[in-house]
């Protein structure tokens, strides 16, 4: 059978995209393996995915000077060791490293083992790990085009950024009324991913009497640790819809005429897909600052506006808010067609034409 051995993790934004890829190969007759950090985020998404994951223990480098880092050449040369043996073990034809540093390790050991190494990045500005098992693919697919600046270009596929398949299914119907919604009014969407945004909940908080003001309603995804909070300041008044977490997002970016987001690569696929005209605020601890790379992008294009973290103020935002929405049809004409939607697709696809040409 046809053996891929796949690692990215960290974050959803390295794990989703791996498992969008998996899920056509799977349908294509590829045995799927996973490799990741034990109790992670990755072992909890693949493992509820159904796949088989095997556990390595590895640490990422961290900015700060940090006794951790004292640890790190041991568990790095024991994460190669333990994907060595997995690799002798399983005999996978290919790896897939979908990005963050969890992937290195399982990277390399496929190299040192002569596995061709397949590479998916997500950013505009490649993550470090991107950058180093660059030098032994045989293909990077790109999830932005601009990425191509710093890897070797004879190696790069721009293919855009796998989202989950369900983002592409009919979203769930959304009672507006029994959200407290009116369904003719136009409607500003914060979402901070995930874990949610404290700091742009705390940019959004001051302006909320302005906005509902100007007959605007909004859509809050605050994350769980804050939740409570601004439920309570804010879960009684007319026209907000708090929530901290939901899989119906889809329906909500539909709803929405402008979205206040971060800047990650998935996101970010997410909105050029739906055509939703957006002000980013790039989370400014990311690797590498690569969320900003990301949002100048959208930028460059016209499809977004963006707002560094060192310049964020609540009447800066509101002021950028309120300009978009008297241009928002200028904004969504900007959009084009993307390659996102049939992105996972065709990498397999790539993946699978590789293997027969192997064989």
């Amino acid at each position: 059978m046809k053996t891929i051995l796949i690692s990215g993790g960290g974050t959803a934004g390295h794990i989703n995209p791996a498992l969008s890829i998996a899920g056509y190969l799977k349908k294509q007759g590829w045995e799927i393996h996973f490799i990741g950090n034990r109790a992670s985020l990755e072992e909890r998404l693949v493992i509820a995915a159904g796949y088989q994951f095997h556990v390595i223990n590895i640490q990422k480098l961290y900015r700060k000077v940090t006794f951790a880092h004292c640890k790190f050449p041991f568990k790095l040369i024991n994460s190669i060791i333990k994907s060595s043996l997995l690799i002798k073990k399983i005999k996978p034809d290919f790896f897939l490293g979908t990005g963050g540093f969890v992937s290195g390790p399982a990277g390399f050991a496929a190299h040192l083992h002569g596995i061709p190494v397949f590479l998916q990045e997500q950013n505009s500005f490649p993550g470090i790990t991107t950058k180093i098992l660059a030098k032994w693919a045989k293909m990077i697919f790109l999830g932005n085009s601009q990425a191509v600046k710093y890897l070797p270009e004879n190696k790069t596929s721009y293919t855009g950024n796998p989202i989950n398949p369900g983002f592409f299914q009919k979203p769930q119907p959304v009672d507006m009324q029994k959200l407290g919604l009116s369904s003719t009014t136009k409607k500003i969407f914060l979402v901070g991913g995930s874990q949610g945004s404290l700091l742009l909940n705390n940019t959004l908080s001051p302006i909320v009497d302005k906005l509902l003001e100007m007959g605007l309603e909004l859509i809050w995804q605050t994350g769980s640790y804050s939740y409570t909070r601004f439920q309570q300041q804010f879960g009684s008044r007319k026209g907000i819809y708090l929530f901290s977490y939901t899989d119906n997002i889809a329906a909500l970016y539909e709803m929405s005429e402008l979205v206040i987001a971060r800047a990650g690569a998935i996101t970010l696929a997410e909105l050029e897909y739906l055509r939703k005209p957006a002000i980013l605020i790039p989370l400014a601890s990311a690797a590498e600052n690569h969320q900003f790379y990301n949002a100048t992008e959208l930028a460059e294009k016209g499809e977004a506006e963006v707002i560094e973290e060192k310049n964020l103020t609540p009447a800066l935002l509101h002021k950028i808010l309120i300009t978009m929405l008297g241009n928002i049809e200028k904004y969504k004409a900007r959009f084009g067609d993307t390659l996102h939607q049939h992105s996972a697709e065709n990498i397999a696809a790539v993946i699978n034409k590789f293997y027969r040409e192997m064989v």
